[in-house]
């Protein structure tokens, strides 16, 4: 049996989207338990919040035939997601909302359409970066700022380790993209 075509594989879809709503969900309570002054209640939803992303974990590398996808694919991916929600389907909502009265809601759907895009947008900047093998090196130097210790330095590339903090290469980004 084509695995791709079993109701197992059917299964494990639905479970890996049902740990992240879930997961997502308790983010969202655990914001919320934390402004009503819970902050123990707030800490757990954070911490099973962490545990349902981790099941979510397990069932996606089981979809992918037992691996995850690389940062490129994901990065492509997400843009091509952002697009769609952006371009097609927060439009139609808008378009659904001002059609049924609900003006202030179709408004949002517009505006969340539109962050959409530039959600997309930066997936793609930063696919072309791996891409052209330009994430912690530029062709023209430019600030980098250690997100880890605040640590700013000039160059093309950024330091393989931070000389302040000594965290790698991977914790350097852009200055002017921190704030």
């Amino acid at each position: 049996m084509d695995f791709q075509q079993s109701r197992t594989y059917v299964n494990l879809q639905d479970a890996f989207e049902g740990e992240l709503i879930s997961g997502g969900k308790y983010q969202i309570y655990g914001i919320r338990a934390r402004e009503e002054g819970y902050i123990q209640i707030g800490n757990v939803y954070d911490i099973i919040s962490h545990w349902e992303l981790q099941h979510a974990i397990i069932w996606l590398r089981l979809l992918n035939g037992g691996t995850l996808p690389t940062t490129l694919e994901n990065l492509v991916s997400s843009a091509q997601s952002e697009s769609v929600d952006g371009n097609t389907t927060y439009r139609e909502y808008a378009r659904v909302a001002r059609e049924e009265g609900f003006d202030a809601i179709a408004a949002l759907f517009d505006g969340v359409a539109n962050i959409e895009l530039n959600h997309d947008l930066i997936f793609q900047d930063f696919a072309e970066d791996i891409v052209n093998n330009e994430v912690f090196c530029k062709p023209n130097e430019v600030l980098w700022i250690c997100i880890n210790c605040g640590n700013i330095m000039g160059g093309l590339c950024a330091p393989e380790i931070c000389p302040i903090c000594g965290f790698p290469q991977g914790y350097y980004q852009l200055y002017d993209t921190m704030f």
